[in-house]
């Protein structure tokens, strides 16, 4: 019997995860958008930021738990949205639930997951659930796939706000990955309500993922107005992801939403964009004085890029890509031990910066590379 892959760091998880994944599911995961400029500098900046640790404190241990919307989780890292997780893994999207229920931190299902939305919170009903949307031109399906969010247990309604047009992806995957897309096995199943969908579905099963398409990423017109409706709808907090500015932070939280997440889409839309975690001071201040809390995802990749975001202002940090190699290698159980390993490597930080929670985790615990070096000088 072979015994279970461990890794010990998440790059472990991406070389094993390439391994088992077939060339369309590995592309499809493992790409960016147009030249990939900001795809290959995500990683890249998080280390440009050099942390600054406090010592003779005489911290052994530390607590990591924390709140998001005011929902306890039991560490600051939780799980974004990604499509189509079946092509990971056999369990898909209810794998990596089980995941991220047994750390006991916080999931965004994506719209285009391969599980009924109701089936995941339904086998995890102590999860913690936001649920992630496109703006959709068919307003009465984007309606009627809102208004039972709160009924199926979800805490949250994410809405992507990057996302008018579909961006060009050179490298993503080959002609036969068109039909897998649009195979029974990776039916869009969160889109099937009466009306247009339904009807579209019983007569041609095959037509439904175009259909969806277009009504969510052929150019699709998106204003601000569009958080108080979500809200009015979902009657639910509302996060605003694929922020990258502080100007559009403040206006979304200025017209209702709860949270911003500061998203590059891991570098998959508008390409040449500002890495995440060089955008995060500005948005940090735009909020300052509100309520709003601040999330942040795209190329991280260890514990410390976890610490010093939360240094910078971050309530949390959201895992993509990390988590589909942990589901590939190992379903449930590899997306826990992706998990496990960014836990640890944060308390790590933690102990060795004499930080004794996730609030005492400051400013002065991070500096950018550059002004680092200068100071050297």
């Amino acid at each position: 019997m072979l015994r279970p892959f461990k890794g010990i760091c998440i790059a472990d998880y991406e070389k094993e995860a390439k391994k088992k994944l077939d060339g369309d599911a590995c592309c499809f995961y493992n790409s960016g958008s147009d030249g990939e400029t900001t795809y290959n500098e995500n990683t890249k900046a998080w280390k440009r930021y050099r942390l600054r640790p406090r010592v003779l404190r005489s911290i052994l241990s530390v607590d990591l738990s924390t709140k998001v919307l005011g929902h306890r989780i039991s560490f600051p890292i939780c799980v974004a949205p990604s499509a189509w997780h079946r092509f990971a893994h056999v369990d898909a999207e209810q794998a990596t639930a089980k995941g991220a229920a047994d750390a006991n931190i916080a999931m965004t299902l994506s719209s285009d997951s391969t599980v009924p939305c109701r089936e995941i919170t339904a086998a995890n009903p102590d999860g913690i659930f936001f649920m992630q949307s496109y703006a959709l031109k068919n307003k009465d399906l984007h309606r009627k796939m809102l208004c039972r969010l709160r009924e199926y247990g979800f805490k949250a309604a994410v809405l992507t706000v990057d996302t008018a047009v579909l961006s060009k992806r050179r490298r993503q995957f080959g002609p036969s990955m068109n039909q897998r897309l649009y195979s029974k096995q990776m039916e869009l199943v969160n889109y099937l309500h009466e009306g247009d969908s339904r009807a579209i579905y019983e007569d041609d099963p095959g037509k439904l993922g175009d259909y969806v398409f277009k009504q969510v990423l052929d150019s699709t017109p998106v204003d601000l107005g569009i958080i108080p409706w979500i809200k009015s709808h979902s009657r639910l907090p509302l996060i605003a992801k694929g922020i990258l500015t502080g100007k559009a932070a403040r206006e979304a939280v200025d017209h209702g939403a709860d949270a911003v997440w500061i998203s590059n889409h891991g570098g998959r839309q508008l390409d040449t964009t500002p890495s995440t975690i060089d955008v995060l001071s500005e948005v940090v201040e735009a909020v300052k004085g509100t309520e709003a809390e601040i999330y942040i995802d795209s190329g991280v990749r260890s514990g410390s890029d976890v610490f010093k975001a939360l240094a910078l202002g971050a309530r949390a940090v959201f895992l993509g890509r990390p988590v589909l190699w942990g589901l590939a290698v190992g379903g449930s159980d590899g997306v826990l031990d992706v998990l496990s390993i960014l836990k640890g490597e944060l308390e790590h930080c933690m102990v060795l910066s004499s930080c004794r929670n996730i609030n005492s985790i400051t400013r002065g615990h991070v500096i950018e590379e550059e002004k680092y070096l200068t100071a050297k000088l």
